[in-house]
C-alpha cells in the first residue's frame, strides 16, 4: 500500500470486508454526512472499483447511510485499508473481515442491481459475487411488456432493437453470463435481433433459458423467454 495515500489526516471509518471469492470483494461502511460519490480507489494499487451504491438513506434507517463497494482485489491487500477517492475529499476506511450474511436481503438487492449495470469491464466480476446476490436477482420481476429471449434454430433471439453488452441467464446447468459479440438486427412491425455470444463465466449459452436478463451500460432488464 501507497503510505502517503494513507497519511493523509483523515480519521479512518470502520468497516466489514466481505470476501466473496478469489479476487473479488464487497467493502461495507457507514457514510459520512456529506454523503461523499466513489470515483476509485487511490490506494492499494492494482484495487479495482467495479461499482458501488448506496444504502439506508431513507429517514429512520436503521444503520444510516451505508455504502457498498464491489472490489476487484485480493482481500489480503486490503488489510491495512483501502483510500477512496470521492467528488467530496478522500475517505479511508480500515476493515475488518466479516461473513456474507452481514448484508441484509435489501443490501443485496440494490448490490445486485448495481452489479448487473456495471457495465462491460462488470461481466466478469459478476460471477465471482454472484454468490452473493443470487437469492435478490432471482426475486426481480418481470414486466409484463418486457421484451422476449427466443431459442431459435440458430441460437438466441432478443426482442427489439436496444442491443445489450451482456446477457445474465439460468440454463438447466445453472447460471452463467455472455458477452454480446454481435447482433443481427430483424427489422420489421415486431423488430429482433439474433445474438452472437461469447461466454464469459458459467453454464453456456445454449437452450431455453429459465431466467435471463438483458444487460446495457446503465440498467438492465429482466427477459421473458419462449420457445421458438
Amino acid at each position: 500500500m501507497s503510505a502517503a495515500a494513507l497519511s493523509q489526516p483523515v480519521k479512518p471509518v470502520p468497516g466489514r470486508l466481505i470476501e466473496a471469492a478469489r479476487g473479488a470483494c464487497v467493502l461495507r461502511f457507514p457514510l459520512p454526512p456529506s454523503l461523499p460519490i466513489p470515483l476509485h480507489v487511490a490506494a492499494p494499487e492494482n484495487v479495482r472499483l467495479v461499482t458501488w451504491v448506496f444504502s439506508g438513506l431513507d429517514a429512520g434507517a436503521l444503520d444510516g447511510p451505508i455504502c457498498l463497494l464491489a472490489l476487484e482485489a485480493e482481500s489480503a491487500a486490503l488489510r491495512e485499508g483501502i483510500s477512496l477517492a470521492t467528488h467530496f475529499h478522500d475517505l479511508v476506511v480500515r476493515p475488518e473481515p466479516a461473513a456474507g450474511d452481514v448484508l441484509p436481503p435489501a443490501e443485496r438487492i440494490l448490490l445486485a442491481r448495481a452489479l448487473l449495470s456495471a457495465g462491460t469491464s462488470g461481466l466478469a466480476p459478476l460471477g465471482r459475487l454472484f454468490g452473493l446476490i443470487e437469492a435478490a436477482v432471482i426475486a426481480l420481476p418481470v414486466a409484463e411488456d418486457a421484451p422476449d429471449l427466443a431459442n431459435e434454430d440458430h441460437g438466441w433471439t432478443f426482442g427489439g432493437t436496444a442491443i445489450p453488452h451482456g446477457l445474465l441467464f439460468r440454463a438447466r446447468a445453472g447460471w452463467g453470463c455472455a458477452r454480446v459479440a454481435g447482433a443481427r438486427l430483424r427489422f420489421g412491425k415486431h423488430p429482433r435481433q439474433h445474438l452472437t455470444l461469447e461466454p464469459v463465466w458459467g453454464a453456456a449459452p445454449e437452450g431455453l433459458p429459465e431466467r435471463s436478463f438483458a444487460l446495457h451500460a446503465h440498467g438492465f432488464t429482466a427477459l421473458t423467454t419462449w420457445a421458438s
